[in-house]
């Protein structure tokens, strides 16, 4: 028997459902923290329910919910990303432009 069980759901908005299931959770956690979806991909809703079973066969759940697509400002997106290493931000001068 499995010791932990994720399930994840895709629901669109017309209503129509997907499920995946996934053996480990702990790696579908962490990219599900990070899932934002395209801007050009209509609205949906993903769900994850997160199972670990005790020595006892007793479940602990837990379950995640998100909106989809998650649209960040702007000034919020990274400049760019470093393979290996994620997104990078560079320091930014006060003061906007200099014309000389």
């Amino acid at each position: 028997m499995r010791k932990e069980l994720g399930i994840l759901v895709m629901e669109n908005e017309k209503g129509e459902v997907a499920v995946q299931l996934f053996a480990e959770v702990a790696s579908v956690e962490r990219a599900f923290v990070d899932l934002k979806g395209s801007p050009a991909d209509p609205p949906s809703r993903a769900t994850l329910i997160s199972m670990r079973y005790g020595e006892d066969g007793e479940a602990n759940i837990a379950s995640m919910s998100r909106m989809l697509p998650v649209i960040e400002p702007v000034e919020d997106r990274p400049d760019g990303y470093r393979l290996g290493e994620g997104p990078v931000k560079f320091p930014k001068e006060e003061g906007g432009e200099k014309n000389d």
